[in-house]
């Protein structure tokens, strides 16, 4: 009996993280609900083969390691010249025809107008909005510091 409810609260903790790390809306978070939920398949479909039901067990737990698979493999991503060369900046790798294109303004545009299409945009993709992530609101937070410190002579 112990042992069940141990198991229940377990079961309880883990879909709660799973839950919470869900509502984050991140890359790391969607990672994190698929080890929580992959390990908790897997877990349980072990148990459930040692327990005798392999026909069920089996698939549950080919699941999980499907899902645990899913969450480790790590990303292809196109490499980016991380070097400080003209237009470009250092730590995002973004190039100013790429900082204009996100925020949708052209080359001749000023500090205010830069600052217009970035509040623009931020009121429709803060991570708080429905359709917004932090990962937008950060590339249109890089695109906007882009802009601004080539417009101050900084890069």
């Amino acid at each position: 009996m112990a042992a069940f409810v141990f198991g229940a609260l377990l079961l309880a903790a883990c879909l709660g993280a799973a839950w919470w790390f869900s509502q984050q809306k991140t890359d790391d978070a969607a990672r994190m609900v698929r080890i929580i939920l992959g390990s908790g398949a897997l877990i349980a479909g072990v148990v459930i083969c040692l327990r005798g039901a392999v026909i069920l067990g089996g698939p549950i737990g080919l699941f999980g390691l499907g899902m645990l698979g899913r969450a480790i493999r790590v990303p292809h991503r196109r490499s980016r010249s991380s070097g400080g060369s003209a237009g470009t900046a250092p730590a995002t790798g973004m190039s100013l025809a790429e900082a204009r294109e996100i925020l949708g303004v052209d080359a001749s545009a000023d500090a205010e107008t830069i600052r217009q299409a970035h509040r623009r945009l931020m009121k429709k993709l803060h991570p708080d909005t429905g359709e917004g992530s932090a990962a937008l609101a950060r590339q249109v937070q890089d695109a906007r510091d882009l802009l601004l410190d080539h417009l101050n002579g900084k890069s």
